[in-house]
């Protein structure tokens, strides 16, 4: 007997993967219908998380307000104890960073504000 068990029937082999690359390379008709059955789902996923007031968009303002809170917290922390003890404010300033809090800020910043930035950038150059 051989490593497999048997004998490898190479038609078999052949077969299976000549299917299976077949499948993969599709016709003008599949890819039409391909992309009618993803833009009906893309439409259908638009059209429910358009709305502000979804779960997710919830979810997503409760994140940003504590992010954005504990950014601040934070800095005015850091503002605070550097009149008092500098060490202490230095320790808060590197916690803060380990944490990667700045990050997380300008995380949610870009993500609530990018678009209307880009918004107003435009794309390409007019001639």
């Amino acid at each position: 007997m051989g490593l497999l068990g048997g004998k490898l029937k190479i038609d078999k082999v052949f077969d299976t993967i000549s299917g299976g690359v077949d499948k993969l390379a599709f016709t003008k008709e599949e890819k039409a219908e391909f992309n009618m059955k993803v833009s009906d789902k893309v439409a259908d996923f638009v059209g429910s998380s358009l709305s502000e007031n979804t779960g997710r968009s919830k979810a997503r303002r409760t994140i940003a307000y504590i992010v954005v809170g504990n950014f601040f917290a934070l800095l005015w922390a850091v503002v605070g104890l550097y009149f008092y003890n500098q060490e202490s404010a230095a320790f808060v300033k590197d916690l803060s960073i380990e944490w990667n809090v700045p990050t997380a800020f300008i995380m949610v910043l870009a993500f609530f504000f990018s678009a209307y930035l880009l918004r107003g950038t435009p794309v390409k150059k007019n001639d």
